[in-house]
């Protein structure tokens, strides 16, 4: 059988709420390297090598990352496929639990339409998600870095109010004026994470990102801006936390409509 003959065994586990895909993989590294500025990771020889070594993996050889729950090698691909499957599967548990998803929206700049009639700032809405902590997921399989949030809304707060007041409620009716719905949660500006990019992961600062650690390859989340990496949690364990937390609010909220 040839060295890059992949031979893959899909399996399931759960953990907590979270459904993680398993995919155990053998055979040689498959696609894009990691960037060379990232950690270096031991080869099945035993040696180290910088990540993105253009002389390296070569023919036969395979990274050596063992990881629980794996009874072969894992390589950076494995563990961003196993992060969508997560991600994913977190936004249907919560979707399947009645939770409105947020909107997501991306700011137009204004504009002259035909070069001469003026246009405002609004928003293009690009699809939905729901905010877990620091992690916008999504039911597609991805994340991103939430952006400014706030609520479509004719609100309007009587009495005096403040510079940065009224700049929010400016900002709720041009919301309305993209036509979102009223009351509906919009994040804006959000960035989304390249979970199909090892290469950009592996360089990320964000709230997600591609690390090796003891037990191989493995996405972390920094779950706040200033976490150093030391302190950043598997993802699995965070998006169990964070959908007990959300999942317990829901309850909450259903039975006090139930039972005012």
């Amino acid at each position: 059988m040839q060295a890059n003959r992949v031979l893959a065994r899909w399996t399931t586990r759960a953990r907590g709420d979270v459904l993680l895909a398993v995919c155990a993989s053998r055979g040689t590294c498959l696609g894009r390297h990691i960037a060379s500025t990232g950690p270096s990771i031991r080869t099945s020889a035993g040696a180290t090598q910088s990540v993105g070594d253009p002389t390296w993996p070569r023919k036969g050889e395979v990274r050596a990352f063992s990881r629980a729950g794996h009874d072969s090698p894992v390589d950076a691909h494995t563990a961003l496929a196993e992060a969508r499957a997560a991600l994913s599967a977190a936004a249907e548990r919560l979707r399947a639990a009645g939770a409105a998803p947020e909107v997501l929206v991306d700011t137009v700049p204004a504009r002259r339409a035909l070069g001469f009639i003026p246009r405002r700032e609004t928003f293009r809405r690009t699809g939905e998600g729901f905010v877990l902590g620091a992690l916008l997921v999504m039911s597609t399989g991805g994340a991103a870095e939430p952006g400014r949030i706030a609520r479509a809304s004719r609100q309007v707060l009587p009495g005096h109010q403040s510079e940065s007041a009224r700049a929010r409620r400016e900002l709720r009716q041009r919301l309305l004026d993209a036509r979102l719905p009223e009351g509906s949660t919009v994040v804006i500006d959000s960035r989304r994470v390249p979970l199909d990019d090892p290469t950009a992961m592996a360089a990320e600062h964000g709230p997600l990102v591609l690390r090796e650690t003891a037990n191989g390859a493995e996405v972390l989340v920094r779950w706040m801006p200033t976490a150093a990496d030391d302190t950043l949690r598997p993802l699995d364990a965070y998006l169990a936390e964070r959908l007990d937390l959300a999942l317990g609010t829901l309850t909450a909220a259903r039975a006090e409509s139930e039972h005012p």
